[in-house]
C-alpha cells in the first residue's frame, strides 16, 4: 500500500489541536470556587453546591432508621468519544456513544444486603435495551467479608478491568487485557480482609447471554491474594495483588473461552499528585500463549482539576497470529489486512483528564502510537489514534 506522509501528518495534527482545544482553555478558571481554610480553625458548615444538588436527585429514598431499606438510588452512565485514526493501513473517524447505563442500587437490612441491576444501550441508542451489565446481589456480613450472587465482573485484572469503568483515565483499556476476551459473567464470588491481607475465590459460568445465560457451557474457577503496602512504603495507596482464573472451556461456550489459564499481578501505589500502576498479564492453553504488561503513570498538573495521563503497552504471544489489533479503533483502519494480527504489540498513550465534578463529570482527550508486528498473513498495524470524548455517571 502506498502511503501519504503529508496527509497523515495534516490529519494527525488536525486531531491533536481538537482534542487540546476541548481542555487547554478550561485551565483558566481551574481554581474558582475552591473552599479556604477559616482563619480560626474552626469547623464550618459547606453549602452544598448546584452540582451536588442535582446529583443528588438519583438518591430517591435514604433512612437509616429504616431496618428494612436505608437507601435506594438511580444509577447511570454515558461515555462518549470522538475518534480520528491515522494509520499506514489507512484513515477513520466518528463518533460513538461508547458507555450508556441505567440501573439501581438499593440497600437493605442494616446495610447486609445490596442490590444492583444496570442495563445498557448500544452505539446510538438502537436497540435501547442490549442486555444487563451488572445484576447481582450481595451478602455484606460485616466489613471484612461479602458474598456477591449473579452477573458481575470475574476477579482478574485489578485496575485495568475490576476499578469502574467510570475512573478510568485512559479511553480504552489495554490490548494485553482485551486480548485475554475476559468479560462479565454469572457467578458467585467470596471476598474478604485479614489484616492488610485481602482474598477472592469464585465460580462464574462459561455461558452467557444479554441477562443471564444458561449455565450449560462449562465453569471457570477463580482466585486471588491482595497486600496493602502503603504502611510499609509510607504511600497514600499501595496495593499488591494477584490473581488466577482457570476456564473449562467447551464448545458452547460464550465467555472465558479464550485461554485456560489467565494470570494476573497488579502494583498500584499514589501518594499526593502522582500515580504509577505496573499490571502485568499472561494467558495460556486453548490458544496460543501471550505474556503482556502495562505502565500507567498519572501526575495532577493542577490537584484535583487537570491531570496528565501517559501509558505504554507491551505485548508478545506464541506465534504469527496469537495477538490482535484494538477493535477501537485500530481494526477500523480500512486497508488493514489479515484481521489485524501480529505476534508483538506495543502502544504509547499521552492524554488529559479535566475534571469538571470529580470522576462524576468529565472531559478526556488523548493521543496513542500502536504498532503490530508479525503477521503471518500481513496483519501488521501502524498508527496513531486521537481521541476526545465526555464522561459522567451518577
Amino acid at each position: 500500500m502506498s502511503t501519504h506522509p503529508q496527509r497523515r501528518t495534516s490529519s494527525f495534527l488536525r486531531a491533536g489541536a481538537i482534542s487540546a482545544s476541548l481542555l487547554l482553555p478550561l485551565t483558566s478558571g481551574l481554581q474558582a470556587g475552591a473552599p479556604s481554610s477559616a482563619a480560626d480553625g474552626a469547623t464550618r458548615f459547606v453549602e452544598p453546591s448546584a452540582l451536588d444538588q442535582l446529583w443528588g436527585l438519583a438518591t430517591l429514598y435514604k433512612d437509616e432508621g429504616n431496618p428494612f431499606l436505608q437507601e435506594f438510588k438511580l444509577r447511570g452512565r454515558y461515555h462518549g468519544q470522538y475518534h480520528w485514526l491515522d494509520s499506514e493501513q489507512g484513515n477513520d473517524e466518528g463518533w460513538e456513544d461508547r458507555r450508556s447505563r441505567f440501573g439501581f442500587d438499593a440497600r437493605l437490612f442494616d446495610k447486609k444486603i445490596e442490590l444492583r441491576a444496570d442495563f445498557q444501550s448500544s452505539d446510538g441508542f438502537d436497540p435501547f435495551y442490549n442486555g444487563l451489565v451488572d445484576a447481582f446481589l450481595k451478602w455484606k456480613p460485616s466489613e471484612d467479608f461479602s458474598l456477591t450472587l449473579g452477573r458481575q465482573k470475574v476477579q482478574i485484572g485489578a485496575f485495568d478491568f475490576l476499578q469502574p469503568s467510570t475512573h478510568y483515565s485512559t479511553f480504552e483499556r489495554s490490548q494485553i487485557f482485551n486480548q485475554l476476551r475476559v468479560d462479565r459473567a454469572s457467578g458467585i464470588v467470596g471476598e474478604g480482609k485479614l489484616g492488610s491481607l485481602t482474598y477472592q475465590a469464585g465460580v462464574y459460568s462459561n455461558d452467557i447471554d444479554l441477562e443471564f445465560g444458561q449455565f450449560g457451557a462449562g465453569l471457570a474457577y477463580g482466585a486471588g491474594v491482595g497486600y496493602d503496602l502503603k504502611h510499609a512504603l509510607n504511600l497514600e495507596k499501595a496495593d499488591l495483588r494477584f490473581d488466577y482464573l482457570h476456564s473449562d472451556i467447551q464448545e458452547q461456550s460464550t465467555v472465558l473461552n479464550r485461554y485456560e489459564h489467565v494470570f494476573s499481578s497488579t502494583l498500584w501505589l499514589k501518594e499526593g499528585r502522582w500515580s504509577l500502576v505496573t499490571e502485568a498479564y499472561a494467558g495460556s492453553g486453548h490458544s496460543p500463549d501471550v505474556l503482556g504488561f502495562i505502565v500507567q503513570p498519572t501526575y495532577d498538573l493542577v490537584l484535583k482539576k487537570l491531570q496528565l495521563v501517559a501509558r505504554y503497552t507491551f505485548s508478545t504471544g506464541n506465534g504469527p497470529d496469537s495477538l490482535t489489533a484494538q477493535t477501537r479503533y485500530e481494526r477500523e483502519a480500512p486497508d488493514l489486512t489479515g484481521s489485524g494480527k501480529g505476534d508483538r504489540y506495543q502502544a504509547g498513550y499521552l492524554g488529559l483528564q479535566y475534571f469538571i465534578y470529580g470522576e462524576k463529570l468529565k472531559l478526556l482527550a488523548g493521543v496513542e502510537y500502536a504498532d503490530l508486528r508479525g503477521g503471518g498473513n500481513g496483519g501488521d498495524y501502524d498508527g496513531f489514534t486521537a481521541l476526545t470524548g465526555i464522561r459522567f455517571y451518577f
